[in-house]
């Protein structure tokens, strides 16, 4: 590493610990520029502190929670710091892509957008959650392999629902845009009925060029512990990309981390 590349990295260092309240241990130049999806995952371990009841009851109340967030899965929710400050992202992207809006900047007009089709799937989520429908595959679902991340559409639920009770499989959620895979059947009239609340339609996200994705509708945390040290509570999970810790935080603390 040359001496210049050296200061850069400093730089960097010192911007981030002036604009966040975050430390970072190390820091390093790669050939190669990191893009989306080049990212695999994330490792978590987070210290919460400042517990309302004593070390021994927090860590048994966490550890119960656990049991049961490993067994099911949590919904693969984005955190609320995806919508900017009391949810103006979601007005914004929701005004853009029905028409009433116009942003020239490239960048921020995409962001805007995104935060809007955030805001959408998190509600398809919990109406899911909702309809009881979180725990089972619906025919016509477009479920994925964690193995593999291969995705297909659900014929048979009766039969996917066993790998999905093992997880192996899960649904996806719909990231709405003009080229999104749809559901079918009464997977398909779940993800529409979330659009026609709205008052959007698919053709709104083709006016503003967006095409849409699908999104892991379950996370699956095997690794999920909990622990006590001192009188903090550390909780270490890993993730895959995309998504937010805060999802399992706000499930281990019943309360907004």
């Amino acid at each position: 590493m040359e001496s210049g590349d050296e200061k850069i990295i400093e730089e960097v260092i010192e911007h981030v610990r002036r604009s966040m309240p975050v430390t970072v241990n190390w820091a390093r130049l790669h050939r190669n520029k990191l893009r989306p999806g080049h990212l695999l995952g994330n490792r978590f371990r987070v210290i919460i502190t400042d517990l309302k009841v004593t070390a021994g009851e927090a860590e048994c109340r966490a550890k119960a929670i656990a049991e049961k967030l490993m067994m099911y899965g949590v919904p693969n929710f984005f955190g609320p710091q995806r919508f900017g400050f009391q949810g103006d992202n979601i007005i914004k992207g929701m005004n853009i892509v029905k028409g009433r809006l116009r942003v020239k900047d490239k960048w921020l007009r995409r962001f805007l957008i995104s935060s809007y089709q955030s805001y959408l799937c998190n509600l398809y989520l919990t109406r899911r959650l909702e309809s009881g429908l979180f725990y089972k595959v619906l025919t016509g679902d477009i479920a994925k392999k964690y193995s593999t991340g291969g995705m297909f559409i659900v014929e048979d639920a009766e039969r996917e629902q066993l790998r999905y009770d093992r997880q192996e499989i899960s649904f996806t959620a719909p990231i709405y845009g003009s080229k999104m895979w749809m559901a079918r059947g009464p997977a398909g009239e779940f993800e529409s009925e979330i659009l026609g609340e709205a008052g959007v339609t698919l053709d709104m996200f083709d006016q503003v060029k967006v095409e849409g994705t699908r999104r892991l509708g379950r996370l699956s945390l095997p690794d999920l512990q909990v622990n006590i040290e001192g009188s903090n509570l550390v909780v270490s999970f890993t993730l895959p990309k995309g998504a937010f810790a805060t999802s399992v935080l706000r499930e281990i603390m019943k309360t907004e981390p």
